[in-house]
């Protein structure tokens, strides 16, 4: 059986570091930030952006930071 789509009653599910990421940069944290804060490198960090955007359906991070608060991930 397949999972319903993403819709208003089932929002997609974002792992705890894309939430944590997305979170971050709603409170203007830059990317070089993230990587800092996590250890991480900015290639994973720009992958975790980039999947949380794809799951929101938006276009860019700012998009998916308002998906996301509007669908209260953040």
């Amino acid at each position: 059986m397949m999972p319903p789509e993403n819709t208003p009653s089932s929002p997609p599910e974002l792992t705890e570091i894309e939430k944590r990421c997305l979170s971050l940069a709603a409170n203007g944290r830059t990317p070089t930030d993230i990587v800092r804060e996590f250890d991480l490198t900015t290639a994973c960090v720009n992958d975790i952006l980039r999947s949380a955007v794809e799951k929101l359906g938006a276009r860019n991070i700012v998009g998916a930071i308002t998906r996301a608060a509007r669908l209260n991930l953040l």
